[in-house]
């Protein structure tokens, strides 16, 4: 399951196997309910102390990520948590920024609609900073997508749902590809927060409605920006022009 791997030694150990295993998950080479080769054994392979092995380890037991089974050795039963150790801007293929552009369509349109019949006066005014701090950004790449990607934190906050909120939080590095590809020119920059200000309008007009379609919109806009950078092309970049996820690709039978 797990080989030719090369663990740099200018970083911790420990953090460079949590990383690389990451980086395996991210990738498909290690998927839910695999098990884990002993300890011994993953010491050898990745030419390391069995100490190292133990504390990287336990960063994904405290995590939730992995489980020990008597009998069956460590199992890797939970990958959410590990959007948040890894930076994604390694992954850039077209399917993946597919899977984020889904997965943000999905939920972003629910969470705008329950901020538009929760959200207090801190959670209008926590939305409210961060376009501010959009307005300020414009032209400045890293400072616009970490105020976007604040933006859509705040309105998870304004939400009220904690499972909502730490799923966005969780998918923060999953979520920085789709805004990277969308500032690559900086007359993005000005149209993307617009669409930001019509979300926060329909939050504070208790539009449930209206939130949602200023959020979709906005999430399909940033696609079209994607597209015509030609990030995705192909089946993908016209099924999410006639408005559904591209089909996934089928794979063949086993015989």
């Amino acid at each position: 399951m797990i080989t030719k791997i090369s663990i740099p030694r200018s970083v911790s150990l420990a953090g460079s196997i949590v990383h690389e295993i990451t980086r395996l998950v991210a990738v498909g080479k290690i998927k839910p309910g695999d098990r884990f080769p002993p300890e011994s054994e993953l010491a050898e392979q990745l030419q390391v102390g069995r100490s190292s092995i133990r504390e990287a380890f336990r960063v994904f037991q405290m995590l939730g990520v992995t489980e020990a089974k008597p009998g069956r050795g460590t199992i890797l039963i939970n990958t959410a948590p590990l959007f948040a150790l890894i930076d994604w801007s390694v992954f850039t293929s077209a399917d993946l920024i597919n899977d984020i552009v889904e997965a943000r369509l999905a939920l972003e349109p629910l969470i705008a609609a329950m901020a538009a019949k929760r959200a207090d006066a801190a959670g209008l005014r926590g939305i409210e900073e961060t376009i501010e701090a959009g307005r300020r950004a414009v032209g400045n790449e890293a400072a616009s997508i970490q105020a976007s990607l604040d933006f859509h934190t705040a309105v998870a906050v304004a939400a009220g749902n904690q499972t909502l909120l730490l799923t966005t939080r969780l998918l923060r590095s999953l979520y920085f590809e789709s805004s990277r590809f969308s500032r690559r020119h900086s007359e993005n920059y000005a149209a993307l927060l617009a669409d930001h200000e019509e979300i926060l309008e329909a939050i504070r007009n208790r539009d449930p409605k209206a939130a949602s379609a200023a959020s979709e919109k906005h999430m399909r806009h940033g696609l079209k920006i994607v597209l015509d950078s030609g990030e995705v092309g192909g089946d993908n970049a016209k099924s999410y022009e006639r408005g559904r996820p591209a089909p996934r690709a089928r794979r063949p039978r086993k015989a």
